[in-house]
């Protein structure tokens, strides 16, 4: 005979009956560390208590606005139930204070450890202008979409390759660390290490010695934005360059590009207030002029201030024709420069982009031979292509 079907709510309603009704788990003493502590607009604290192997949700209905992240503490209080999530509750009625708690005193302990051994001392220069930049993060994450925007908003054909990487659990280490070693061998000019905000626990990753390590013996500079406002992790201190966040490191990155735009903006505006300056001096001249003129009764005179006149204004015009060119010309050779690391301009043209499976611009004859499947993208269209034979050509003419 089967059982009746209850509802999920009443199922929750019985088992927080049931807690209340233990005289054990109503009057608990549970020791721990404190993380990810907040305050709610109602005044209520939520925190998570902590120990080296799990965690309880926890909430105090007064405003804590002493203990933070990584205090130890014993939390008095009783079980209970949250009925809309089915969760169940640490209800803590009050908070004896510890000490500083042991997972944040081991992590201060490892820290000035390391920079006792020169780990954090390294700060080596970005390049100006990369060329192929590596980014480990988590294609699914929000911080991808930020990191890529940014790089977009520069006119320029530098190279971006994500390496695809858990930044959280139990496999994120590993992932970081290969993605690491992937960017050194294929001789990428920087590598940026990126994910957006998260708890203590869901950033201890990057607080893991091997991923700082890592990052310490990594040749190619590194830079950190990864999306934290407390403390930086080891990664961030044995990086090259740290940044608050993800946007901040991608603007880190593209200074340089970003410069040289801003340059010849500011290039242009200075030409155009310098002429009107110069035009609006001389026109002012000869407005003067004229008036003296009309004092000069000799026809001499008038005529010889009236070819100073002349002569001035054919300077005027000439001196700000030539500045004009000039500034068109060395316009001309920026954008030329800008356009020819465009490789878009030359899909434009009728040529064509050979990509492997991963997105990487096929360049040479032995990686071709590793490829076999081609991505082959045209202006309007691309194809799908298999490789069947690859052999070498010589160029002729």
């Amino acid at each position: 005979m089967k059982l009746k079907p209850i509802k999920v709510s009443v199922l929750n309603q019985y088992i927080k009956k049931y807690l209340m009704s233990n005289s054990i788990l109503n009057n608990l003493r549970v020791e721990g560390e404190i993380s990810n502590i907040r305050t709610s607009k109602t005044g209520y604290t939520y925190f998570t208590l902590c120990d080296e192997t799990s965690c309880i949700n926890c909430v105090a209905f007064f405003a804590d606005e002493i203990s933070k992240n990584g205090d130890k503490i014993i939390a008095e209080g009783e079980l209970s139930v949250y009925e809309p999530k089915g969760s169940y509750q640490l209800v803590v009625r009050n908070i004896e204070r510890v000490g500083l708690g042991k997972i944040l005193l081991d992590l201060e302990m490892l820290k000035e450890k390391l920079k006792a051994q020169g780990m954090f001392d390294r700060s080596r220069d970005i390049p100006l202008y990369p060329t192929k930049i590596g980014v480990i993060t988590s294609k699914s994450g929000a911080a991808v979409k930020d990191v890529l925007k940014t790089f977009e908003s520069v006119k320029s054909s530098f190279e971006v390759v994500i390496y695809n990487a858990l930044v959280q659990g139990e496999k994120s280490k590993e992932n970081i660390i290969r993605g690491l070693q992937y960017f050194n061998e294929t001789k990428a000019d920087v590598i940026l290490i990126s994910r957006g905000g998260g708890s203590f626990e869901d950033l201890n990753v990057f607080n893991d010695l091997k991923v700082a390590e890592e990052v310490f013996k990594s040749e190619v500079p590194v830079v950190t934005g990864i999306g934290h406002e407390t403390d930086r992790t080891l990664t961030d201190y044995a990086a090259d360059v740290y940044c608050h966040t993800p946007t901040a490191a991608a603007e880190r990155i593209i200074f340089g590009y970003k410069d040289v735009e801003n340059r010849l903006v500011i290039l242009v505006n200075t030409l155009r207030q310098n002429t009107h300056n110069i035009m609006a001096l001389k026109k002012a001249d000869l407005k003067s002029s004229r008036y003296i003129l009309k004092s000069y009764l000799p026809t001499e005179k008038i005529y010889r201030q009236k070819m100073e006149l002349e002569n001035l204004r054919n300077t005027i015009k000439n001196m700000s024709e030539r500045k004009i060119r000039e500034l068109g010309y060395n316009l001309q050779i920026q954008n030329e420069k800008l356009n020819s690391h465009n490789i878009f301009s030359q899909v434009e043209k009728g040529f064509a982009i050979v990509c492997d499976e991963r997105g990487r611009i096929v360049r040479t004859i032995d990686h071709a031979k590793d490829v076999h499947m081609l991505d082959i993208r045209f202006k309007d269209f691309k194809v799908a292509a298999e490789t069947i034979k690859v052999e070498e050509v010589k160029n002729e003419g």
